[in-house]
């Protein structure tokens, strides 16, 4: 959740998500707007279960989502909004709008969250297929006079080598990242890495906690 009312991604299994929800006491009637970074079974899965009975959800997607999934959308009765670069989804909360990547030899459409405070950007990704480092540069060039200095959720790193990832979390540190939460598809040497890179800077995030933007 992001604020009370925006929600990114949807989880994979409708049931888990539910019962979190209950456990951690939101109200899903007050979910307004759902984002969701790609059209992956894991980060799309609980949608349904969030619509059921709904009529004034808005759900913003890529352009590039399959087909199938925009009209079963559609078919609740939500609104259905397809992102442009940078359009703003609440008040200092932006869509990166689509950025093309690749995942086992197919063609990715994923969008990411710029959230932007009075002092710096904060950016939220559901896997970051099209690479970190290209996401956290596109909002860096949109945003030129910030600092985007809070990097947060999957990474995909997992199947990355050693070599790979330290580069990788050296040219975040570079481009002036002080703080990460790698979350999901990130892979546990990768976080461990991170960790010891960012040192004070390195969140760990789990379900329920509240992070402070």
């Amino acid at each position: 959740m992001i604020g009370e009312g925006l929600l990114f991604d949807t989880f994979g299994n409708p049931g888990v998500l539910a019962k979190n929800m209950r456990k951690f006491n939101i109200d899903p009637a007050k979910i307004k707007r759902i984002v969701l970074s790609h059209d992956d079974w894991d980060h799309v899965s609980g949608l349904w279960y969030l619509l059921e009975g709904r009529r004034d959800i808005t759900v913003y997607i890529c352009p590039g989502f399959n087909q199938g999934i925009k009209d079963r959308i559609v078919s609740f009765g939500a609104r259905v909004i397809e992102v442009e670069p940078f359009m703003e989804i609440e008040e200092g909360v932006f869509s990166t709008g689509q950025v093309q990547g690749s995942s086992i030899g197919r063609s990715i459409f994923e969008q990411a969250l710029a959230v932007k405070s009075s002092k710096h950007i904060t950016i939220i990704t559901g896997c970051a297929h099209p690479g970190i480092v290209n996401i956290v540069n596109i909002v860096r060039k949109h945003f030129s006079n910030e600092q985007v200095y809070f990097v947060l959720g999957g990474l995909h790193l997992k199947d990355s080598t050693n070599e790979i990832s330290a580069g990788i979390i050296q040219e975040l540190r570079d481009l002036g990242v002080c703080k990460a939460a790698p979350m999901h598809c990130t892979g546990k040497r990768a976080t461990a890495a991170m960790r010891e890179v960012f040192g004070y800077g390195f969140v760990q995030a789990k379900e329920g906690d509240v992070i402070e933007l």
